[in-house]
């Protein structure tokens, strides 16, 4: 029987720290992967033209030549008369997916191919791909998701106030077009200020002002509120300058295992954020009565889908299943500012 609990424990450990390892940096025993072309890529440039502009995650421009690869965080910016096409890392060797990025438009990239033996025997002879998190900033894009891409392949957006993840089987393509406007116009105010921080805040003040409030009280709700706000990702720790510090950056090379933010999942960059946003709180590295955050009230992201189905929902209310919609093929969705997003309406 111990030696039986020996065994398992050496399975948890292993899945708890070895896997995520392996997901980072496995190599192919057959040979078959290709890391020099193809890891830490989430796409390849097909198309260019006009003004188009390539920074990595911290800001440095990177350049960018056709039939490039495009490393994982990076942000593409295109100017008025820029545009681009990429071949999504989709886990197939041909890479028939496309993102055709618009002019007036910031994206970013991070997930797409890993090297591993680990695929479903229905994948043997692809790539392996991991989920690819697309971030719209600002413009408009069009995603077409090919037919047989690999079982392992997912695709969410995320848009300043709104989160979509395609919903497919293995056999279906999706094609979706992407907008956001007003996000141009938005306004920083404190953090108190903030409509949903402000609707967070309320239960707990049993309506009084916060200056009503006691010290210790009132301490409370701010820590509360700041918690809330990273958790809404009003909260940039990078350029808050909390993870410079010491103590922070201990704490984030334990828990990302060494990789970047940019190198994370979506799930694991919520956990990492949550965790050290919670420690700077608490160490006193955010003062939640100075900070400022990005109010968005005439903000709108509109998604319309032409092939497939994708699942909605509004990022700053959170992920809530009752406030989520779904949009198939022939219907668009719009979400505005803080509201739950509309119910499809069909595509003219």
């Amino acid at each position: 029987m111990i030696a039986r609990l020996k065994i398992i424990t050496v399975i948890v450990m292993w899945t708890i720290f070895a896997a995520p390892l392996m997901d980072a940096n496995a190599q192919d025993p057959r040979g078959q992967c290709d890391p020099d072309s193809s890891i830490g890529h989430s796409a390849r440039v097909v198309s260019m033209s006009g003004d188009v502009s390539l920074y990595d995650y911290k800001g440095a421009a990177i350049r960018i030549a056709a039939e490039g690869v495009i490393p994982e965080g990076a942000i593409i910016e295109t100017g008025a008369d820029g545009t681009v096409v990429l071949a999504l890392e989709d886990g197939t060797t041909d890479r028939m997916s496309r993102l055709n990025v618009d002019p007036k438009t910031r994206v970013s990239l991070t997930g797409g191919l890993f090297c591993s033996d680990l695929r479903p025997k229905r994948d043997e002879g692809r790539w392996s791909a991991r989920e690819i998190n697309l971030e719209l900033i600002d413009g408009s894009v069009l995603i077409d998701i090919a037919e047989n891409v690999s079982h392992s392949f997912n695709l969410a957006v995320n848009m300043p106030n709104a989160a979509a993840r395609m919903m497919r089987s293995s056999q279906q393509p999706m094609n979706a077009a992407f907008r956001v406007s007003g996000f141009q116009d938005r306004k920083q105010v404190p953090l108190m200020e903030h409509p949903e921080i402000r609707r967070h805040s309320m239960a707990f003040m049993m309506g009084r002002d916060i200056d009503e409030l006691a010290e210790r009280e009132r301490q409370g709700i701010m820590g509360h509120a700041a918690m809330a706000a990273l958790g809404m990702g009003l909260i940039d720790l990078e350029e808050a300058g909390v993870l410079e510090n010491p103590q922070i950056k201990g704490m984030m090379g334990m828990l990302t295992q060494g990789r970047e933010l940019s190198a994370l999942s979506d799930d694991e960059r919520k956990v990492v954020i949550a965790t050290i946003g919670g420690l700077a709180v608490q160490e006193g590295l955010i003062n939640p009565e100075e900070i400022m955050v990005y109010n968005h009230p005439d903000e709108m992201t509109y998604i319309a889908v032409n092939a497939g189905k994708m699942r909605i929902h509004n990022k700053h209310r959170g992920y809530r299943r009752d406030e989520t919609v779904e949009v198939e093929a022939g219907f668009f969705s719009n979400v505005k500012g803080y509201d739950i997003p509309d119910g499809p309406a069909e595509l003219e």
